[in-house]
């Protein structure tokens, strides 16, 4: 008999899991709501050419893909920055930014089995659109967000620039380098750099590079390396930042990785993932993408975020709940019932148990 069981990548939420998760939400949503970011819903299908235009090196094989009535390729949303920046091309052209979003919405994307990674997740997040200098004020909402997960935590910040800015001066634009780097793969790393015949100053480079992470001293090592003006910028921007956190009172769990490499190419300046103990990937993915809504005729710089929220339930610890359960004999249903519509107007939880007694009886358990 063959096996009943859900596609590769998927799974069943069920119980306290289910509970978990909505606790979770309730949560940061309410933080969100704390920072002005209002709701916004989209479609779980979009059209293929959706994505296709928003991302430069879009991998076909990441996407769940099929087709409608007419032939034209649809996919599942895999992310919602790229919706959300066509619903701005479409429906807020004549209202006057800045945009402030938040979402909680299931997206998809094909992983492999071996990756151990969730094909489906909820991403919980917000965009700021229209800002120039909202850097800040997302990297504060993700912090009290990674906060109120009260577990032990890092957010770790980089600069793609760091990386663009030497890659363009070296004339290295790369995929595979930019992928290395990310993956900290020395040996391979420096088996592209000889065979590319690169100068003795971008192999110096390119190869501390995927070192240059920790607290803020390693900022004044990024600066050391920086060979132009262009990259020693991006550093001080770096180094301004920890500042402000610091003055704040924000900095304590701040780490940063001037190595780090985001697969999309629609990210412009800083860029953070948050890790918390006891979840082996990423469990916040964020940054600055100011000219991916150019790409729907809509040129606004933006900045956002998001949490998956399935790969913090094995850390997220429920607190108990009471619970009123009205036990009765078949013959005083009805009394039992009637009994049980009373106590909800006083309990948040009123269950009904049939069971072998002479009598209704009331008590209090926990759930």
């Amino acid at each position: 008999m063959e096996k009943i069981q859900v596609p590769e990548g998927m799974r069943d939420l069920i119980l306290d899991e289910c509970r978990k998760k909505k606790m979770l939400q309730h949560q940061i949503e309410s933080i969100f709501d704390s920072y002005g970011y209002q709701e916004i819903m989209s479609p779980t299908i979009e059209y293929y050419s959706t994505y296709s235009n928003a991302y430069e090196n879009i991998i076909e094989e990441d996407k769940y893909k099929f087709f409608d009535q007419n032939g034209r390729i649809l996919t599942l949303r895999s992310d919602m920055t790229v919706p959300i920046a066509r619903v701005c091309s479409t429906k807020f052209k004549d209202i006057q930014p800045p945009y402030r979003f938040r979402y909680t919405s299931n997206v998809f994307k094909v992983r492999q089995k071996f990756r151990g990674k969730q094909s489906e997740v909820t991403d919980c997040g917000i965009e700021c659109i229209g800002l120039d200098h909202s850097n800040l004020e997302v990297l504060l909402c993700a912090i009290d967000v990674m906060e109120s997960l009260h577990c032990d935590y890092t957010l770790e910040i980089g600069n793609v620039n760091f990386f663009k800015q030497a890659s363009s001066y070296f004339n290295l634009s790369s995929q595979k380098l930019s992928d290395l780097i990310n993956r900290k793969s020395m040996i391979e790393l420096k088996e592209f750099l000889i065979e590319n015949k690169v100068s003795q100053k971008a192999y110096e480079f390119f190869m501390k590079l995927p070192f240059l992470s920790g607290d803020a001293s390693i900022l004044d090592q990024a600066l050391q390396l920086s060979f132009n003006e262009e990259i020693e910028a991006v550093v001080l921007s770096l180094k301004q930042l920890h500042e402000t956190l610091e003055k704040m009172g924000m900095s304590q769990h701040i780490t940063y990785d001037l190595g780090k490499v985001p697969h999309y190419k629609y990210y412009t300046g800083i860029i953070f993932e948050g890790f918390v103990s006891g979840v082996g990937t990423s469990v916040l993915n964020g940054g600055r993408y100011d000219h991916l809504l150019d790409k729907f005729g809509y040129d606004l710089p933006a900045c956002g975020f998001s949490v998956k929220l399935d790969y913090l339930l094995e850390v997220t610890k429920l607190e108990s709940q009471t619970k009123m359960v009205v036990y009765y004999p078949l013959s005083k249903q009805v009394q039992a019932y009637q009994k049980a519509k009373e106590l909800r107007k006083q309990y948040a939880c009123v269950e009904c148990q049939m069971y072998s007694l002479d009598e209704v009886q009331v008590k209090e358990e926990i759930r």
